[in-house]
């Protein structure tokens, strides 16, 4: 990857802004190069005389040198944009981190845009409806092979990871702390089972750096970003769920919002959502159809035997006879791309002929010899 050193010199340059950050690396390329342009080019485009000189000095990269030697000891990997496995759905909203620590394994769904991926967001203090709904819809999403990003709070968003884990799916937990440093404390262990079942916690802050009220509608942003669709489960009035509600409508992403009881304080904020551009969800059918694009009727009856939808569908069971395959190698021998493969077998599984646990598919009909 390139110098990771020069992208941690851009963010940390006084006065600079993100998405001017971003202006200037969609015009250079790389944060090293940026560094490497004259004043007179950098004042062309920022319009910002300071910034443009600070720039154009040679960057002191002994601060970024400690940074990345912490995420080293600490076993955090670096993503940057425009690397390999920089979310790319995180590119095009207005700003983009310019680096990223991850601690885990990031899902192909949010790493490459490959597959689907929902964001599930609510209360702090939930009622136990909302926390059972964004427990039972996380568990079902994740169980057809959605990834579940949510921000590991407590309520809610504890659910929602909870919920991905019980459906056997990979979920992924955007810090307001440095990747290191999970938290809430009370919720330190879901953050390891989070590890121990594949998927990741990512976080824009360096190693070390502690969970700060500041940090919160930054990252929210980044939760919002991750996924096309946001869920918002239940949320009182001027809550965080509502900003990242806002950064999901900002970001032109899907946004779908449980109705709560008209009465109720806890659904206030969610309910407002409703007469803004939140389309309202309520049933976990029409949740999977909003996810997966399936129709209503296949998901009401997970458990019919439906015909083969096509010629690919006999591939993939003729294929699973001699046991259990990896989604990379299935789709690499019947020639489908990841989205359709992913398609194909969400189908497959909601007939009940496959099963899937983590990156790996069998079938369901009793002729899975692994």
């Amino acid at each position: 990857m390139d110098d990771p050193r020069y992208a941690i010199a851009l963010r940390d340059t006084p006065g600079l802004s993100r998405s001017r950050a971003f202006d200037l690396l969609r015009r250079f390329g790389r944060p090293r190069f940026v560094f490497e342009q004259s004043l007179e080019d950098l004042r062309a485009i920022l319009d910002d005389e300071p910034v443009a000189r600070r720039l154009a000095r040679r960057p002191d990269l002994r601060a970024a040198e400690r940074e990345l030697g912490a995420a080293r000891d600490r076993a955090l990997e670096v993503l940057a944009p425009g690397e390999d496995g920089f979310p790319p759905l995180l590119v095009a909203i207005d700003d983009p981190p310019l680096l990223l620590y991850c601690r885990g394994r990031l899902p192909e769904a949010v790493a490459r845009a490959e597959g689907c991926a929902l964001a599930i967001v609510g209360s702090r203090r939930p009622s136990a409806r909302a926390r059972d709904t964004a427990r039972d819809w996380a568990a079902a999403v994740a169980a057809n092979g959605a990834v579940v990003v949510s921000g590991l709070a407590y309520g809610i968003d504890a659910a929602a990871h909870e919920g991905a884990l019980e459906g056997g799916g990979a979920t992924v937990a955007v810090l307001a702390s440095g990747a290191d440093q999970p938290s809430p404390q009370g919720n330190v262990r879901l953050a390891h089972r989070i590890l121990e079942q594949g998927g990741a916690l990512l976080s824009e802050f360096p190693p070390g750096t502690p969970a700060f009220a500041g940090h919160f509608p930054e990252r929210n942003r980044l939760i919002s970003g991750l996924a096309p669709a946001t869920l918002v489960v239940e949320a009182r009035e001027r809550s965080g769920s509502l900003l990242t509600a806002s950064h999901a409508r900002a970001q032109g992403r899907r946004l779908l919002v449980v109705p709560g009881p008209i009465d109720s304080a806890e659904c206030r904020g969610s309910n407002a959502l409703l007469r803004e551009e939140g389309r309202p969800v309520t049933a976990r059918d029409e949740l999977l159809d909003d996810v997966f694009g399936l129709d209503r009727a296949r998901t009401r009856t997970p458990a019919a035997r439906a015909p083969d939808p096509g010629p690919e569908a006999a591939r993939v069971l003729a294929i699973l006879r001699d046991g259990p395959c990896g989604v990379d190698a299935l789709g690499a021998r019947i020639g489908l791309s990841a989205p359709e493969l992913s398609a194909l077998l969400v189908e497959l599984e909601l007939a009940g002929h496959v099963a899937r646990s983590g990156s790996r598919v069998s079938r369901r009909d009793g002729r899975d010899r692994g």
